[in-house]
């Protein structure tokens, strides 16, 4: 006998479900580049409360406010549901990347631009 034996063809784990999210390379660096770039800007102006002092107001509500609108935006050009264009676990990933580069943001807004 020969040390090559047959491999079984590998079988999807559910084969009822939904195919794979066929994932853009250029939509998810946009998708990364501007949760980050949106949330260091909104992060640099935290400090000064500019949407008012409520909780609604806070800057980092209303970046995922604006986030929430441009999915919707995406969603409607091509008609299609946003799962299907970005995966789950990529919104998810881009999420965080918002809200750690907000902190990053309000860091640099709080202890950087206001130094004498």
């Amino acid at each position: 006998m020969s040390g090559n034996s047959p491999v079984p063809p590998v079988k999807p784990e559910h084969p009822d479900g939904p195919p794979p999210v066929p994932l853009s390379p250029h939509l998810l660096t946009w998708w990364f580049g501007l949760m980050a770039i949106g949330g260091v800007a909104f992060g640099l102006y935290a400090d000064e409360r500019p949407f008012g002092n409520g909780f609604l107001a806070h800057p980092l509500v209303v970046f995922f406010a604006c986030v929430v609108a441009g999915l919707s935006t995406l969603r409607f050009l091509h008609a299609r549901p946003v799962l299907q264009l970005i995966s789950a676990p990529a919104l998810g990933a881009g999420a965080v990347i918002g809200i750690v580069c907000f902190f990053i943001g309000e860091w640099f807004g709080v202890s950087l631009i206001h130094m004498p």
